[in-house]
């Protein structure tokens, strides 16, 4: 999957901007810090999922002066041109294929499919367990649409069950009606996110050892409500409800379900965020970024584009050398730096651009 075209219009701190970017490439965008690097990634990262990675807030993407952003693109996946557009109006999204319009958000997430690194990625250990869940819902949404329908379906019961909690006069009968369907949405998505977490753990035990100079275990519990390895899972699900069906009453909320889970992450048997330095964790996430990108491949016969912001600051050269060998020859690659890179680290073709007050800059780096 390549970006073989951007637009931007009234997006950060790009008033009108065109780019155009080669196939299985690394661009290497370079230039001092708010001058409107990050931007170009963060531009890529919203057509992948609809969202920022900087800020919960629409009204922050747009430059200063202005009501509204486009970003357009012209994607290249599978031989086949994509055109997709994002407009963005009082904090409202219409999306476009072909300048057609898109009616459902899930028809347009993972059209761009695009795994991102960036420095506040860090914090994923520490973090309250709803950005682990985020972290692992947003690459499978972006694999598989019935996981995306099912999570949502979910999504939209849990909310109309906490609803029926909170009335005067709690219909049980009506209770049961979505608990049961719950649970059934349940049964899909614990056994999808515990096949992606194993299948995603494999490939970072593979990788971890090239980042780390130790030769610690890196492992991953999955955290659910009911014990997966239960033979009648939808039977351990119902008993789990009957005994918290008190506490959801006192409370007006549901208490268990998919909505509280937790992915943990172990190194040599001890959560991460306990016993990793900074270095570990940073070299466990790389893991886990090329680790994504390698079953993204393995499913859908292509890579996604790799997003790496600000991904050196922290590395040794050694370290940065090895994750630029590693990088697939077919992935078409975006890495920011404040720092410029030397060309003789790379052995693929590699394009360099100066970023300045909004503006880019081809660097031809002779």
């Amino acid at each position: 999957m390549n970006i073989r075209k951007l637009k931007f219009y009234h997006f950060r701190n790009y008033d009108k901007a065109s780019f155009s970017f080669d196939e299985n490439t690394i661009h290497v965008l370079q230039g001092k810090n708010a001058q409107g690097k990050t931007n170009i990634v963060e531009g890529i990262y919203f057509l992948s999922l609809l969202r920022s990675f900087r800020t919960n807030k629409l009204a922050h993407l747009v430059k200063h002066g202005e009501t509204s952003f486009v970003i357009e693109a012209d994607v290249e996946s599978k031989g086949r041109i994509e055109e997709l557009k994002v407009a963005v109006s009082d904090s409202k999204k219409q999306l476009f294929r072909f300048n057609d319009p898109v009616a459902k958000y899930s028809s347009f997430v993972g059209m761009v499919n695009a795994i991102l690194f960036c420095p506040d990625d860090m914090t994923l250990f520490s973090d309250a367990p709803a950005a682990r869940r985020k972290f692992i819902d947003m690459e499978l949404i972006k694999l598989s649409k019935s996981y995306t329908a099912t999570l949502s379906h979910y999504q939209k019961l849990l909310k109309e069950r906490n609803q029926a909690l909170k009335q005067p006069y709690v219909d049980r009968s009506l209770l049961d009606v979505y608990t049961r369907q719950m649970i059934q949405d349940q049964k899909i998505i614990i056994s999808q996110r515990h096949r992606f977490l194993d299948e995603l753990m494999e490939k970072v035990r593979t990788l971890y050892p090239f980042f780390s100079d130790g030769q610690e275990r890196m492992e991953a519990r999955y955290e659910t409500f009911v014990s997966i390895e239960e033979d009648d899972l939808q039977q351990a699900m119902r008993a789990c409800y009957e005994k918290t069906l008190e506490r959801d009453l006192q409370y007006k909320n549901t208490q268990i379900g998919v909505h509280k889970d937790d992915f943990v992450f172990l190194l040599d048997g001890v959560p991460l965020v306990e016993a990793a330095s900074q270095g570990q964790k940073r070299s466990v996430l790389l893991a886990l970024k090329l680790g994504l990108a390698q079953i993204v491949y393995e499913k859908g016969g292509q890579y996604p584009i790799l997003l790496l912001d600000d991904v050196f600051s922290e590395l040794d050269e050694s370290r940065r050398r090895k994750l630029i060998a590693m990088l697939p020859e077919t992935m078409q690659i975006f890495i920011t730096s404040a720092e410029p890179i030397p060309k003789s680290w790379f052995e693929r073709p590699v394009k360099f651009y100066e970023i300045e007050n909004g503006k880019i800059k081809e660097d031809l780096h002779e």
